[in-house]
């Protein structure tokens, strides 16, 4: 891979241990990051997973490593131009997806070693191969001394979560990642509804067909038999469309999604990802793919 993409910014405060905000070149507004690789656990109320101890000491941490007025490196996981990068490497929700580095600190590293996160790949490994055995390594150091999350009764007085289980479900989604990663290489025709959305967008205008890799999070019925499996996200809010799922073949694709890709968790794991083949669409000015056929889902590129 090409050197990765890399900005200087200014920060405005921090949110969470995984979160900060920061003045990017030339803006007037701050923007909050999600900081690659990092999941500490919450200190603010309002989010889907509880606040611990252990978060609330997450944040004070990061607000040790990072003062407001700070210039930090802000290191994007590709090697587009930044105008690309900006609008390419965002979450669910809008937010900067990046590595950050302060004084030739690496933030990330950091807060693995010291066990205030776990080496998070739930959306895959870190892209840069010498941060993916470095936070590796940082992690493994991190659970041979027992340190933070590794020590849920120490630091929350009881286990709020479990990260062994979690760890292994994360790991099962990286790997199906990793190899998307490798496939993208040699496949033209294979497109990721997150880091290609714009250019969903363009086939779907044209009703092309494509292979799309996606996450699949969730079944929403829309219409009296019509259903949507949406991928979770705000920002690229791709969609599948199940015209009729009260038919055998409607039935048939609803209990796939059930029980190998969606809704898993780490005492119920599921891939959470597939490859979807079929025509690009637009609705309400959104890419989907109409679905009427389990053989259009699969864990592999369809040949």
């Amino acid at each position: 891979m090409t050197q990765p993409t890399t900005i200087t910014a200014k920060v405005s405060r921090v949110v969470d241990g995984d979160t900060i905000r920061v003045f990017l070149p030339n803006a007037e507004k701050d923007e909050s990051l999600r900081i690659l690789t990092l999941d500490t656990e919450e200190s603010n109320a309002g989010g889907s997973k509880p606040v611990t101890p252990w978060g609330k000491e997450a944040k004070l941490r990061a607000e040790a490593f990072f003062s407001p007025d700070d210039e930090v490196e802000l290191v994007f996981p590709g090697s587009e131009e930044y105008e690309v990068c900006l609008k390419k490497y965002r979450g669910n929700y809008g937010r900067l997806l990046v590595f950050v580095m302060k004084d030739g600190v690496d933030f990330q590293e950091t807060m693995i070693r010291e066990g205030y996160s776990p080496y998070f790949m739930k959306y895959g490994n870190a892209q840069l191969e010498d941060l993916h055995t470095k936070y590796q390594i940082a992690e493994r150091e991190a659970q041979i001394e027992t340190l933070g999350v590794w020590d849920q009764v120490s630091v929350n007085g009881s286990e709020i979560r479990n990260y062994a289980a979690l760890g292994t479900w994360w790991k099962l989604r990286a790997e199906v990642i990793d190899r998307y990663r490798a496939a993208k290489q040699s496949t033209d025709n294979l497109f990721n509804t997150r880091l290609d959305y714009d250019t969903l967008v363009s086939l779907a205008e044209e009703e092309k067909g494509a292979i799309v890799f996606t996450e699949l999070r969730s079944i929403k019925r829309v219409g009296a038999r019509s259903a949507l499996i949406l991928i979770g996200s705000e920002e690229q809010p791709f969609s599948l469309f199940l015209p009729d799922i009260e038919s055998d073949e409607g039935q048939g694709i609803v209990r796939l999604m059930e029980t190998r890709y969606i809704s898993g968790d780490a005492t119920h794991p599921r891939r959470s990802y597939a490859y979807v083949h079929g025509t690009l669409s637009l609705y309400n000015d959104r890419p989907q793919i109409v679905i009427r056929d389990t053989d259009q889902i699969t864990d592999e590129i369809p040949s």
